[in-house]
């Protein structure tokens, strides 16, 4: 289970490299900082399985099926699968439950919603440029249950790339190697040549039609929040996607590569949970004091409809998945 497993876990080595000492400095601030590391990622887990759960709760009973909304919902389903995964990791460290399976299983689950996020991010900002580039097509050609099959075939996907970097990289005691650098190459294709620039691209042409085509009534909110979603992931996410690739893909034991991965799958918990204030942030932008509730709020958001005779128009009143 080395190195993903101990590096998820930094009590973990320290009570194994420590314990000579452990008599005579209990608390020693190096403990402390990990203890304090420990507590605070268990509240940030917390507070983001909280948040991602009322916005699931909120999209499937108090917003009407859109394809939009489809696509939220899966990635709030996504980062609440991240979540908790790396919640359990954190407490089977610290309550030393010595359980390979579940380790096993739960780290497989936990790389499983960090690939599906990536896919559905990309998939939404994708769908987004074409509605606003092509919105007759879009209108007359795109087929009822798009979303419902994108989304279907974009979790076959993250299962079949986080299978293959479990079984020959992350899940074993050594790595198979050169198995486990051919797994990082077909990884680091989709991730770098296919969906990063995908939704760079396509959040790209929606921030020049915010900036320099607006329109009364245009959907101004809702594309702040796939690319202020999008940003987050690219700032947040993905520096840990990147010392995977590069760590096992150079089959390093370098201890001070992996010292980072911690800390930056802090910072990829911290992208899972702050989705849902981006959406409750952006849904109460301008809202007179006394006004509609922020629950309405963003129920306009997500069923927002541009004025009539816009381009965005027709994409807008797109047949729902």
């Amino acid at each position: 289970m080395e190195p993903l497993a101990t590096t998820f876990c930094p009590l973990e080595s320290t009570q194994h490299t420590g314990n000579k000492s452990l008599n005579e400095t209990a608390w020693s601030s190096e403990q402390t900082a990990e203890y304090s590391y420990v507590s605070i990622f268990l509240v940030m887990c917390m507070l983001g399985l909280a948040g991602n759960g009322f916005f699931i709760w909120f999209l499937i009973f108090c917003v009407k099926r859109k394809p939009f909304t489809i696509y939220l919902l899966h990635l709030a389903i996504a980062d609440f699968m991240n979540l908790l995964c790396s919640s359990i990791i954190q407490l089977v460290n610290i309550f030393h439950i010595h359980d390979d399976n579940l380790l096993t299983y739960v780290i497989f689950l936990m790389i499983f919603g960090y690939n599906t996020g990536l896919h559905l991010l990309t998939a939404i900002s994708v769908e987004r440029c074409l509605s606003v580039l092509y919105p007759i097509w879009y209108q007359c050609r795109r087929p009822k249950h798009q979303s419902a099959v994108a989304c279907a075939l974009l979790w076959s996907l993250s299962v079949l790339v986080s299978g293959l970097e479990s079984f020959f990289c992350i899940l074993e005691v050594m790595p198979q190697f050169p198995e486990c650098r051919y797994v990082y190459i077909f990884s680091c294709v989709l991730t770098f040549l296919v969906f990063v620039p995908l939704m760079v691209f396509s959040n790209l042409i929606l921030f020049i039609q915010v900036c320099f085509n607006l329109k009364p009534r245009q959907p101004v909110k809702l594309y702040v929040i796939i690319m202020a979603t999008v940003i987050l992931f690219l700032v947040f996410a993905m520096p840990m996607k990147v010392l995977l690739i590069v760590g096992y893909y150079f089959d390093t034991t370098d201890e001070s590569v992996w010292k980072s991965l911690p800390y930056l799958n802090m910072l990829s918990i911290i992208n899972c949970g702050i989705n849902p204030i981006v959406y409750f942030v952006v849904g109460s932008l301008r809202r007179k004091r006394g006004g509609k509730s922020l629950k309405e709020a963003l129920q306009k958001i997500f069923e927002e409809k541009p004025a009539v005779g816009s381009r965005e128009n027709v994409a807008q009143f797109s047949p729902p998945s």
